[in-house]
């Protein structure tokens, strides 16, 4: 559907002086279509009661894009980085429903987008504190490092870095918010170059379904021979990844040999939402209390496990051993 090309930087916005503090991971605008004629969005929990809700009042924390280090305050740096990215994005949702062809703005504007929908959750800032805390407390760890610097021309002995990477630890520990926002620019530039390497195509759903949301909305999947496996990285060759946009219509960046009818029989539908509530965090969302969500909820809620979309060698050699497989279709 669309060509491949470089991934527009956009800078963070200048702090305003009314601070946001009620900041949404997932954005308003696509939570809202979700929501039924009366704008009600339907939430879906494991094992409790569907609740009626509205998209201003769900996926949202107090300050979770604020870090304060030293002294020195975000001061919604973040947020407003985010927000120029979304709103950006909000308008092209029209276009890729209606099969307009995008341009080289354009697509690298929903790259973006895609990209920090995917690492701006909740559930990513947990497994990557969790997967570096684990990581630098590997016997190796240190040793690797120490020979990386020395490869680099320089001396550091182990126990200095030792209590070097002890302090990060416990830093990490207490704020994951640091590590996870301090490199939310470099990664959403580089999974968003990865998109623009794969074909693009907007699934439509029959009449008889529709698509979910989640509040860990970007999900990935190896198109592998024979089975596919949940939580592959961006960049593998045969990943491809799903956003639903709307209840009828679900976006889909994935390899070039894969093959997609423009509107997908149901089980392919059910088969995207079952991704959709595996990678999800606390939340599910949908235009109507549906029993069949329901049951989807609570049957397969959190299932994806392991490897979590972030592309590391490590964890999608770990992440193998316990995932699910998953059929699409």
């Amino acid at each position: 559907m669309l060509a491949g090309a470089g991934i527009i930087k956009t800078e963070p916005m200048a702090p305003q002086n009314q601070l946001v503090h009620t900041q949404h991971i997932v954005p308003r605008w696509h939570l809202q279509r979700f929501t039924d004629a009366h704008g009600v969005l339907w939430v879906y929990k494991q094992n409790l009661p569907t609740k009626e809700s509205r998209a201003k009042g769900e996926c949202w924390e107090r300050d979770f894009y604020e870090y304060s280090v030293k002294g020195r305050c975000t001061s919604n740096r973040y947020e407003n980085w985010l927000a120029r990215i979304e709103n950006d994005a909000a308008p092209i949702v029209e276009k890729l429903i209606s099969l307009e062809p995008l341009g080289t703005s354009d697509a690298a504007v929903w790259a973006s987008y895609v990209a920090s929908l995917f690492l701006r959750t909740q559930k990513v800032r947990e497994q990557k504190a969790a997967a570096m805390i684990e990581e630098t407390q590997s016997p190796d760890f240190i040793r690797d490092l120490q020979h990386e610097i020395l490869r680099a021309g320089e001396l550091v002995f182990a126990e200095d870095l030792r209590n070097q990477v002890e302090a990060f630890r416990a830093s990490i520990e207490s704020s994951s918010s640091y590590y996870h926002l301090v490199g939310l620019e470099k990664s959403t530039a580089a999974l968003g170059e990865a998109l623009m390497t794969k074909n693009w195509h907007v699934l439509q759903s029959p009449m008889e379904r529709c698509f979910v949301l989640s509040d860990c909305p970007v999900t990935t999947v190896e198109l592998a021979p024979n089975q596919q496996r949940p939580g592959v990285g961006f960049g593998h060759t045969l990943a491809a990844i799903f956003l639903p946009i709307t209840p009828q219509y679900a976006f889909v960046a994935a390899p070039a040999l894969s093959q997609w009818k423009p509107v997908v029989s149901p089980r392919v539908v059910d088969s995207i939402n079952q991704l959709t509530v595996w990678f999800a965090h606390k939340r599910v969302f949908a235009h109507a209390n549906l029993p069949q969500i329901k049951a989807l909820v609570n049957g397969e809620f959190g299932l994806s496990s392991g490897c979590n979309g972030l592309g590391s060698r490590r964890q999608e050699a770990r992440g193998r051993g316990v995932h699910r497989v998953f059929v699409l279709g």
